[in-house]
């Protein structure tokens, strides 16, 4: 079983993410950003919804049918309403930062209504913990609502995790997409009133419009890769430019990596810099992102199945620790197929070359080498974006990477692949 960290797992009041427990336990953030352990969540019934949105708003809203809308339209002339539900906890034996909306069952009929009315509906989670009823936490989740009207591809709940609201609180406003690709926009009292004034206005949040910016930049890159990449064309290409890591074995990293930072040659983007960076002092990360401070990126390639394989446990701990920076992970993931199924043609093909070039290998080795890892092909699932940020780590691993010629080497971080649900946020298929 994987070591995560002692103390706030290991105590017995929060559950181990993933696990279940016979009693309920529930995550709270207090306004310093702790999270205490209650058994019971605070909530507010419909009118006490109702005032507090009026509250925000004054003087912009008006009831409808139970429903508050804002008197004033969009920018495209679309009324705006609120679907408003209190975030709690997903219930049962689930463990304690699981969280959830109840969509109401008529959710998809008022949705659709809507639409025709050329209303906007906003599906709300209200997060509220105010341990001594006067200060405390108070957070706004908008969800995709589209996605949820559809009775086909979701069920009654919503889903928001611990990590989604403390990133919220630190920072005033975070996004992702949880693995049913619906998108959740978790924001602060004042930045949700600035979201809504500018979802008016037909405009994004700035650090939103940014982020997204940057996401889906790589996925327009994930589209232009095919779909299956064979090991020996893959090989071919990287030696014929003569690519830094041609001759290396694991071939399905490094084409990826090498095909990442030519697409970066070919399609220039703002705001991404291929930094790999091997100066003494340096963070050593494949991508920089210029938009902010310790801002950087990794690419990487992994079985869907297994874990994601994280650099170096020092270098994160300086830009995520010391330095209070993030980390993207940009993992394409995929379904592995192995070369010995097909008579090692890709390792023989490997080894001749390195056989040939006498830089590489003085004394030729047997044209068998490293058949049992060498892959033949993979099959592109999805492109994945992680985050790793100050509340990542109770989600990581640590790993012990095997020595290399008798000397250890310095342990990396991984991401478990039960852990991914909670620091994806981004994927396209």
């Amino acid at each position: 079983m994987a070591k995560y960290k002692t103390g706030k797992w290991a105590n017995g009041e929060r559950v181990m993410p993933g696990k279940r427990t016979e009693e309920k336990h529930i995550d709270q953030l207090l306004k310093n950003g702790e999270i205490v352990v209650t058994g019971e969540d605070q909530t507010f019934i419909p009118a006490e919804k109702n005032n507090l949105l009026q509250t925000l708003f004054p003087d912009e809203l008006i009831l409808k049918n139970k429903l508050l809308y804002f008197k004033n339209k969009t920018h495209d002339g679309k009324e705006i309403c609120f679907c408003t539900r209190n975030i709690i906890h997903l219930g049962g034996d689930w463990s304690s930062e699981k969280k959830r909306i109840e969509v109401p069952d008529d959710f998809p009929e008022l949705y659709e209504n809507n639409k025709k009315n050329n209303v906007e509906t906003i599906l709300l989670g209200i997060y509220h913990y105010y341990p001594d009823g006067k200060d405390g936490v108070r957070l706004y989740v908008s969800f995709s609502s589209n996605t949820y009207a559809s009775r086909q591809t979701n069920n009654s709940a919503a889903h928001v995790h611990t990590i989604d609201l403390q990133n919220a609180l630190n920072n005033g406003v975070y996004r992702r997409l949880d693995k049913a690709d619906n998108e959740l926009i978790v924001l602060d009292e004042n930045n949700f009133i600035k979201y809504m004034h500018d979802l008016i206005n037909g405009v994004e949040l700035q650090v939103i419009k940014n982020e997204k910016q940057l996401l889906n930049y790589f996925g327009k890159m994930y589209s232009s890769l095919p779909k299956t990449l064979n090991g020996i064309q893959c090989y071919k290409e990287m030696f014929a430019a003569n690519a830094d890591n041609k001759n290396q074995s694991a071939w399905e990293g490094w084409y990826i990596e090498y095909y990442v930072k030519e697409y970066l040659k070919e399609h220039p983007v703002d705001g991404i810099e291929w930094w790999s960076s091997k100066k003494q002092g340096d963070l050593d990360f494949d991508l920089k992102f210029t938009m902010a401070d310790n801002f950087y990126g990794d690419v990487k390639s992994d079985n869907i199945k297994k874990s994601v394989q994280g650099n170096k446990k020092s270098n994160i701990d300086i830009l995520v620790k010391d330095k209070n920076g993030r980390l993207w992970y940009v993992v394409f993931e995929f379904t592995p197929e192995k070369d010995s199924e097909h008579e090692n043609i890709t390792t023989i093909w490997w080894n001749t070359a390195l056989n040939a070039d006498k830089s590489v290998r003085k004394k030729p080795k047997g044209l068998l080498t490293y058949k049992e890892r060498m892959k033949y092909a993979i099959h592109l699932n999805n492109l994945s974006v992680y985050e790793i940020n100050q509340f990542a780590f109770k989600y990581l691993k640590v790993f012990y990477v095997s020595p290399c010629d008798g000397k250890p080497r310095e342990p990396k971080y991984q991401i478990p692949n039960k852990m991914k649900e909670y620091l994806r946020i981004y994927q396209c298929a």
